[in-house]
């Protein structure tokens, strides 16, 4: 005769069934969080932050070395030059001002009243100056008064 408790039953705990979920759990999270992950950091509002950032590094770097940095800029990008028009080098500045930054395929920059190259001057003497970028329907602004850069969107007037 065979002992009950030595009785094998069919189907799984209750321990399993939660590993299970556990795991499913897990994958259903990393599938969420990975949809869209190939347009991260092209959008027109990613890239008035990247902007508004390097201007901010721009003008605390003309602070500290005392040497004129201006924005030379086009509808497809931008770089940062010398006073004397040279692009920044490697030795001169830290690493996203040296090199020009090619926006996204479909985001486009503007120059709002400012014309290309822009001096950088922290010193408060400027005029503010404003960029757009645009893509589609989207539109952001960045504008840099010389020492800080705020980011905006820009919303279509109400029509009545």
């Amino acid at each position: 005769m065979i002992h009950p408790s030595r009785l094998r039953r069919a189907g799984m705990t209750l321990v399993e069934i939660l590993v299970v979920l556990a795991i499913v759990g897990v994958m259903a999270g990393v599938v969420v969080l990975g949809v869209g992950i190939g347009d991260r950091g092209v959008g027109v509002e990613s890239e008035a932050n990247r902007l508004a950032d390097r201007l901010r590094l721009a003008a605390d770097d003309v602070l500290v070395t005392r040497r004129p940095l201006a924005i030379a800029f086009d509808d497809e990008g931008y770089v940062f030059v010398r006073g004397d028009g040279t692009t920044v080098s490697a030795a001169d500045a830290v690493e996203p001002l040296r090199e020009r930054h090619l926006l996204p395929d479909g985001v486009r920059m503007v120059g709002l009243g400012v014309s290309s190259p822009m001096a950088i001057d922290p010193d408060g003497a400027g005029a503010i100056a404003g960029f757009g970028f645009a893509k589609g329907d989207t539109r952001w602004r960045v504008e840099f008064d010389g020492l800080n850069a705020v980011v905006s969107p820009v919303r279509d007037p109400v029509t009545s």
